[in-house]
């Protein structure tokens, strides 16, 4: 019962927010259509995405192969929506294919759809009994500090009251006071 009060008093922590429509791609970003022929020309023939991404894209994707996620819209969830004509193409794919180049304000891009398009997902919130067995190990956790650090200063009280000091050794009554001499 506690752990369903905890649940129900804090619901806001259990969230899983809304997630756009997304979709799993590469892409190599070159300057000139030139070029932007040449890569996709290399691609259709069989050559590794991966490896021509470092050679020749200019987009800092270009260390994971080009791979990224897009989005129709930008959340804290699914920070990156691309430009117009890159999202077109991106979501117009079949999984696996390579899209001619496709020129946005950035450049040229050669895409290919390694994943289907991810639907939109509305906020939903987690389950209790999918949570319940990690709340009650929170709580039990919780019960063994506070057990602990009341037995803590339960002790530190009672040693004080038995301790007695040597003259001049004694420790000051509390490490905020200092003492000054004349």
């Amino acid at each position: 019962s506690d752990a369903k009060k905890y649940y129900d008093d804090h619901k806001s922590q259990y969230q899983q927010p809304a997630q756009p429509e997304s979709r799993d791609v590469r892409h190599i970003l070159v300057k000139s259509h030139a070029v932007a022929l040449t890569v996709y020309s290399k691609l259709k023939a069989g050559g590794d995405f991966s490896k021509l991404a470092l050679k020749y894209s200019i987009d800092p994707s270009k260390t994971t192969g080009g791979r990224l996620t897009v989005c129709k819209e930008k959340t804290v969830s699914c920070p990156l929506k691309t430009v117009a004509p890159f999202e077109k193409t991106a979501f117009s794919l079949k999984t696996n294919e390579i899209s001619k180049p496709v020129h946005t304000q950035f450049g040229w891009h050669v895409i290919q759809a390694v994943g289907p398009v991810n639907p939109p997902r509305k906020a939903t919130t987690i389950p209790f009994d999918q949570v319940k067995a990690a709340i009650k190990q929170q709580q039990l956790q919780q019960k063994k500090q506070d057990t602990f650090t009341k037995w803590w200063n339960d002790t530190k009280k009672d040693f004080a009251k038995k301790t007695k000091y040597q003259v001049g050794y004694e420790p000051p009554a509390s490490a905020t006071q200092t003492t000054t001499t004349g």
